[in-house]
């Protein structure tokens, strides 16, 4: 890590004796302690965001592999109200009131959201049209911004290409801004967001593509020195979705001497795999870890060390359902059933009721939806998305069944 990442991503390899990790939480809450009869109706609202949201919306496993100490949506309170960008705080303020009007089917609190949405894209429009003339002010707020906007979409589905918009646009914001932005290591984080968007968004498009300068963001921006597991796995992940032929199930013709490239992807993601199962064993005073997951005879059911781990795994599994898509000379009929892997670990996470991790899910579950060789298979991931709607996730939802529905057309 080079020194204007020092304060980003610091690589913490044992525990601070004096500050866990609820330390960290309660430092990153500053208004969650303020008297209730003090707020007004926008702070109540996002009071409910920090109580709610975030518990639904974050889950523990992360930090492992991305190596920063806090996650971004804990660190969003300390952001929205330092007074640099009264974007932020309304993008905030519109994503809270949006995620409570979606639990208690409120129609005056969706409302009020639509109208805190509209009053906060104003003004990261101000915002980025300054930008234009100073690119260095490009901050981590700015991008923050544009992730939120993408979960309101998450939610409220105003259109598909709205989410795509917000999804690329904070990717574009991320080619231009400045390693002093990652604030210990908040960028990382949400760059590990957006690529799984991203992926998600190359599945779903009409074979549509906007490019985005990836190692740029990853060694300038992120300053990496030596990335983690999982940004390693996106890069192999969103190669095969950028060659993702769209509802036709096919990746772009390939000739034969293509072959040897395909091997060394191959090859790279079983490697990566190797390192990622050998480095998932630990031990500590609770219980000893052998392995990432493990299996339940009992039950017949996957279990995973944390809803992250379970994410990494379907991700694997992603990857190699695409890459059998562009190659499939090099598969092998005693090969594991991925698509049932990304199930299993779909199950967990359900289980657990983690809202992030349903929005990252979206890519692999799409691809059981549209290619697994089983019926059932493909009901359950369409189940899945069947059962967003009513949620909020209903945005994603709608993205991932308008896709499958074309599927359906074509076939």
């Amino acid at each position: 890590m080079t020194t204007k990442a020092r304060h980003g991503m610091q690589k913490r390899k044992k525990k601070d004796d004096n500050k866990g990790p609820r330390a960290f939480e309660v430092q990153a809450w500053p208004m969650h302690h303020a008297p209730m009869n003090r707020m007004s109706q926008e702070a109540t609202v996002t009071e409910a965001f920090y109580a709610h949201f975030l518990s639904y919306f974050t889950s523990k496993g992360e930090g492992k592999d991305i190596l920063n100490r806090l996650s971004w949506l804990h660190r969003l309170p300390q952001l929205s109200v330092d007074g640099t960008n009264s974007a932020l705080t309304l993008a905030l303020q519109a994503t809270a009131s949006s995620y409570c009007a979606v639990q208690t089917s409120n129609p005056a609190l969706t409302r009020h959201a639509w109208d805190l949405y509209g009053r906060a894209i104003q003004m990261h429009t101000h915002f980025l049209s300054r930008s234009r003339t100073h690119p260095d002010a490009i901050t981590v707020h700015m991008i923050s911004t544009s992730v939120l906007f993408s979960f309101f979409e998450a939610m409220q589905a105003t259109s598909a290409d709205a989410y795509r918009a917000h999804i690329y646009g904070a990717a574009k914001m991320f080619e231009v801004t400045d390693p002093r932005q990652c604030t210990q290591g908040v960028l990382c984080q949400i760059f590990f967001h957006i690529r799984t968007q991203m992926a998600f968004v190359q599945l779903t498009s009409k074979g549509e593509q906007t490019p985005v300068d990836v190692k740029r963001i990853l060694y300038g921006a992120l300053d990496y020195e030596e990335l983690p597991i999982f940004q390693r796995l996106m890069s192999w992940f969103g190669r095969l979705a950028d060659g993702y032929g769209g509802v036709d199930g096919r990746c772009a013709e390939k000739s034969e001497v293509d072959i040897v490239e395909w091997m060394g992807i191959k090859e790279a993601v079983d490697e990566l795999w190797r390192e990622y199962t050998e480095t998932a064993s630990f031990h500590d005073e609770v219980i000893s870890w052998q392995g990432p997951a493990w299996q339940d005879a009992t039950t017949n059911t996957t279990h995973y060390r944390d809803a992250y781990t379970a994410l990494t795994i379907a991700y694997f599994s992603a990857t190699r359902v695409l890459l059998a898509l562009a190659a499939p000379y090099l598969s092998h009929e005693d090969a594991p059933d991925h698509f049932e892997s990304i199930l299993q670990a779909s199950h967990f996470l359900e289980t657990r009721l983690i809202g992030c991790a349903y929005i990252r899910m979206a890519a692999p579950l799409l691809l059981v939806a549209l290619h697994a060789p089983k019926a059932q298979q493909r009901r359950k991931a369409i189940e899945y998305f069947e059962n967003w709607k009513t949620g909020s996730m209903r945005g994603i939802s709608a993205l991932a069944m308008e896709c499958i529905s074309r599927r359906q057309t074509v076939v």
